[in-house]
């Protein structure tokens, strides 16, 4: 059978994860007036990487210091699927 490797780029912002495969993660639109609102709606990094673990998601890889934040960094995630 036949293996394929899927990925997972996910932004990570004051702790949290704010865009995963480009897309938001929060509850609340993010908002540049609002930043601090808008991630406080987002999971926490730890949160999100338990709960990707358990569905098969593993840590490939990190950059740190992204853009004008420091802190920012993209954390790389992939797992093996099945074919078809």
């Amino acid at each position: 059978m036949n293996k394929r490797i899927e990925y997972r780029v996910c932004q990570v912002q004051r702790a949290r994860i704010s865009y995963v495969n480009g897309e938001w993660q929060g509850n609340r639109p993010p908002a540049a007036d609002r930043v601090d609102e808008s991630l406080q709606s987002c999971s926490f990094e730890w949160d999100y990487l338990r709960s990707a673990g358990e569905d098969g998601w593993r840590l490939a890889g990190i950059a740190q210091g992204i853009g004008a934040d420091s802190n920012a960094r993209i954390l790389y995630l992939m797992r093996e699927r099945d074919g078809g």
